[in-house]
């Protein structure tokens, strides 16, 4: 069994890598056979493999670890766009990020393409580590443009893909020794193990290729007494991964470190011994980045445990950090799926038993019939809840509230009514610099929609609403200062405060409609269906609740929650320090972590 020692000093991050081709590369180094072991001795290329680029990997990666200008110069944009995209970015476990010249290999799930390498770039604070290095395909290396130059200039690594070659196989030798002389260096690498990105409620089974080349990393180093590997994990939670002003959580596991001396079954000349320890190391890295997300085996799984947590703890908000209510949330839907599983897993040993198959799954404590008989029922009935409070276009809270009188339903939509006058006509000089990313994005969206079913493009879509922000962004605020250059001085700061304002204003005027759509839908609801709808609501609360406390353990006053929000935030530097002012990101008008800039609550998440 490898020895693992988990320490929380300071750990680091980053790099993206695309690891489905890559472990079948460390794998084709070995002697052939797909048994997890690597053999420096006997790298070869075969003779149906690509050959390798004429020249050596070791050029193209420069080992140094300063960051270079263009590195610099991409973080900072991305950190504009993805706090301007979304609306809060909440990082915990920043003490664990591994500093400066530790070598380190940052692992994190892989569900949003190219955002979540922009997510790990913009929260890994530049003081705990200033570069974390990401991959990319090695096709941007061998053809012009402004894009590819800025990727080569960034201390990214190339990584040659299968699909690149018309599916050959590929060789990325040279690639994998340049990478491991920079782990040599201290440098930090994010790698994305799952290989593909995924829009799916589930984590994928992690691919071997990390594990591969902490194996090759420690037998290069294993006559360094002093030498360690640093394992980072990070899970990223995107609540809406395409919609704009979604919350984004990033957290950052307590480090793995391994050494050559404590671990040295990762290199073992043992191919058995070499490749369980390697398959162990595969299976932790994968349950820690799995242990802070929203797992299910289904979407419905998940919108029934956001069901759950909203009548459990509802009246907490945001009172409670993101953090917190995405561990809440996932109580609930790892009940749920815990139950699912267990159904699953029992078809399928009848099916086993029947073939006469030995190798059984080792199946989890059954939970007692009683409690699954209450689990499927509770299920239900949370499910057909919430296909009531969409039927009526309403939230949870107008429920439990009840409705008022006609009068104050009258006084309260006047006020939302001129509200809503009022913040539509101080938008209109923000929208008109904004004009060119909406219609770019709504324009990049509906071509991608026609490619085929929205689960399979929804990550591709979040990616191209990003990019086109960070590439109109500039070229909008340069315009607008070409505009009105005699007083550039004055205009430069002023477009950008007043694009930011507009975003905060559109929020208002967003979730004003919204309340306006909800008390017109109050004003005409029969009170029969209000009564039956409270009830029902009640009934179905308090069942959650003695759930929650009976079997996950969950406080018995909610509230207690808030006490314990504790949640270290990364430094979010100048734009952080706002806080309390009216375009802070932290100030928000919405009752729930869930909500997003949309007419209508968004209650399913496929």
């Amino acid at each position: 069994m490898v020895n693992l020692r988990k320490r929380s000093s300071n750990l680091k991050e980053e790099e993206a890598n695309d690891t489905n081709g890559l472990s079948n590369d460390i794998h084709a180094k070995g002697n052939g056979k797909s048994n997890g072991v690597s053999n420096h001795s006997s790298i070869n290329s075969s003779h149906d493999s690509v050959s390798s680029a004429s020249s050596n990997a070791s050029t193209l990666i420069s080992v140094s670890n300063n960051p270079p200008g263009m590195y610099k110069a991409i973080r900072f944009f991305f950190k504009i766009c993805l706090h301007s995209f979304y609306g809060n970015v909440e990082v915990e476990g920043t003490e664990n990020i591994a500093p400066d010249n530790y070598p380190a290999i940052l692992v994190a799930n892989h569900s949003n393409s190219l955002t979540d390498a922009i997510a790990i770039l913009s929260t890994v604070p530049p003081k705990s580590r200033s570069m974390v290095r990401l991959t990319a395909k090695d096709t941007f290396w061998h053809k012009p443009g402004v894009f590819n130059y800025v990727i080569k200039n960034a201390g990214t690594v190339p990584i040659k893909r299968r699909k690149d070659y018309d599916n050959q196989k590929v060789d990325n030798t040279d690639t994998m020794g340049a990478l491991i002389d920079c782990l040599g260096t201290g440098s930090c690498v994010c790698m994305f193990p799952e290989g593909i990105s995924r829009y799916h409620p589930q984590l994928a089974p992690f691919k071997a290729g990390v594990a591969l080349i902490a194996s090759d990393t420690l037998s290069r180093f294993q006559d360094k007494p002093d030498f360690s590997l640093t394992l980072m994990t990070a899970s990223i939670n995107y609540l809406h991964r395409e919609k704009f002003r979604s919350d984004v959580l990033v957290t950052f596991h307590a480090p793995i470190v391994l050494t050559p001396a404590q671990d040295a079954k990762l290199f073992s000349d043992v191919k058995e011994e070499k490749a369980e320890a390697i398959r162990k190391l595969t299976e932790l890295l994968e349950s820690t980045v799995r242990s802070n997300l929203l797992d299910a085996q289904d979407w419905h799984t998940v919108r029934i445990g956001h069901v759950a947590r909203k009548l459990y703890a509802g009246d907490l908000g945001t009172r409670i950090s993101l953090g917190q209510y995405v561990r809440l949330t996932r109580k609930f839907v790892a009940a749920f799926s815990q139950h699912k599983q267990e159904w699953k897993q029992e078809e399928e040993q009848k099916v086993k038993e029947t073939n006469g198959d030995s190798l059984n799954m080792k199946l989890p404590e059954k939970m007692d019939e009683a409690t699954a008989r209450k689990i499927d029922e509770l299920a239900k009935d949370l499910s057909e809840y919430q296909d009531q409070l969409d039927f009526h276009h309403l939230k949870d809270y107008r429920i439990k509230q009840g409705k008022p009188s006609v009068r104050v339903l009258l006084g309260r939509l006047l006020q939302r009514i001129l509200l809503a006058c009022l913040l539509s006509v101080i938008s209109i000089p923000g929208l008109i610099t904004w004009a060119p990313v909406f219609l770019a994005v709504k324009y990049k969206e509906r071509q991608i929609r026609r490619k085929g079913p929205l689960e399979d493009n929804l990550d591709e879509i979040a990616q191209y609403k990003l990019m086109i922000s960070t590439f109109f962004l500039p070229i909008i605020w340069g315009f607008w200062i070409l505009m009105t250059l005699p007083i550039a001085l004055f205009t430069g700061p002023g477009i950008v405060i007043m694009m930011w304002l507009t975003i905060r204003w559109l929020e208002d005027l967003v979730h004003n409609t919204k309340s306006m759509i909800s008390l017109l839908r109050l004003l005409f609801m029969t009170e029969d269906t209000m009564y039956s709808l409270r009830d029902y609501r009640q009934e179905l609360a308090a069942r959650v609740h003695d759930f929650a406390v009976e079997h996950l353990k969950l406080p018995y006053d909610p509230e207690d929650l808030v006490k314990e929000n504790k949640t270290k935030k990364a430094d979010s530097g100048w734009m952080g320090r706002l806080s309390g002012s009216y375009f802070s990101i932290k100030r928000r008008r919405r009752k729930d972590w869930n909500e997003v800039m949309r007419l209508h609550d968004v209650s399913n998440y496929d």
